[in-house]
């Protein structure tokens, strides 16, 4: 994979990225790292970049001329337009799956910038999207840009001994890693859990998730409103699901389920949002026999009135080859076991004429809410 990095500090990222796992990953030409010197694309005498905001205000403005130069070069020399970021604050932070997506790029160009920012007409013209590190603000793009790098380096074939070196991460599965032992067995009176030396794989997998779980639950609750599937029962969509995806939506709007239709764009913009990892949803494909055969949508929202998360349970499709197998209702119960105490109520709408959802829903243990539901759209 080729990193291209247009940067003010080439010696920075170089320095950063030359020592330990990533600096072996150069060295043995898994990553090919290229970094180009905005200043050398000045037309200025004294190589400046910069100027004065047009509306007032603090600090430098890095202009659009050495940027685009240095694109151009950047593209001229790889002979393909790449993927480009830009690291910046105000950009979608950075996550174990935004990282994985990029892994699967032949070339990603990176652009850091410095100052008060980069003009905007700049990243109009050639940025593809912005990503951020996390909710705070640097001097500059470089330390980023090495994050970025180093977190999307280490997920490639020959970088770590094994998959599995990254796959039981925190995060990569959407929860944070179990706690970790080596020897001594005892140390300052401390033990190692008896369940880690006694053999039993079965059980010290067990271990491990309900560890991950907790922490999660202690660290990271906001983790938790997307609980991880094992794959079997439901598995999260990935990306080649999308036009699947779209599909069975369409389909579902046009069952007794539901009263109405509703516009394309609206489908659409769920699917961003899926796919984008927001919080406020989530979705699950239901499995047969290692088949797709339907999906889940959630939402989620805090209720005063239950005491925590409420769980929207806004759509169940199943495809018409695969009915029959009580595959809604095992589906929820999976949804229920994977949610646990984390979810305080479940709640969903449904006609009064559907008679089938009606049953399967009442022996899940829901039941009628004396309320009468008025919207404003």
């Amino acid at each position: 994979m080729i990193f291209s990095v247009m940067t003010l500090f080439p010696d920075m990222i170089r320095q950063a990225l030359s020592e330990s796992i990533i600096g072996r990953a150069v060295k043995d030409e898994v990553i090919s790292l290229r970094c180009f010197d905005i200043r050398d694309y000045s037309t200025d005498k004294h190589r400046r970049v910069d100027d004065y905001p047009f509306g007032g205000g603090g600090g430098m403005v890095m202009r659009c001329q050495p940027i685009y130069d240095c694109y151009q070069d950047l593209v001229e020399k790889t002979g393909v337009k790449p993927h480009t970021v830009y690291l910046s604050p105000r950009g979608t932070v950075l996550t174990q799956k935004k990282a994985k997506e990029l892994s699967a790029l032949p070339h990603l160009a990176i652009l850091c910038g410095h100052y008060e920012g980069v003009d905007q007409r700049i990243l109009d013209e050639i940025i593809d999207e912005e990503i951020s590190i996390g909710d705070y603000v640097l001097t500059g793009g470089e330390l980023p840009a090495c994050v970025l790098i180093d977190c999307i380096t280490r997920m490639l074939p020959g970088v770590l001994a094994a998959e599995s070196a990254y796959e039981n991460e925190s995060h990569y599965n959407g929860l944070l890693e179990h706690p970790q032992y080596t020897q001594p067995r005892c140390w300052r009176e401390r033990e190692v859990p008896a369940v880690l030396t006694e053999g039993n794989h079965r059980l010290i997998e067990k271990w491990k998730r309900e560890e991950s779980l907790r922490i999660t639950a202690k660290m990271r609750p906001d983790l938790l409103r997307r609980p991880v599937p094992d794959g079997k029962r439901l598995r999260f969509p990935a990306k080649e699901d999308q036009e699947q995806l779209l599909t069975m939506m369409q389909a579902f709007y046009q069952t007794p389920g539901v009263l109405h239709d509703i516009p394309p764009a609206h489908i659409q913009a769920t699917l961003d949002r899926i796919y984008g990892g927001a919080p406020d949803i989530n979705a699950y494909l239901i499995q047969f026999e290692r088949k797709t055969a339907g999906y889940c949508l959630l939402s989620h929202a805090y209720s005063n009135e239950a005491g925590g998360l409420t769980v929207w349970i806004e759509e169940v499709y199943i495809l018409p080859d695969f009915r029959g197998h009580k595959l809604a209702d095992k589906a929820l119960r999976e949804i229920f076991r994977l949610y646990g105490s984390s979810a305080k109520r479940y709640r969903m709408e449904i006609t009064p004429d559907n008679l089938s959802a009606r049953s399967i829903y009442a022996r899940l243990g829901f039941k009628d809410l004396d309320y009468r539901q008025m919207i404003r759209e």
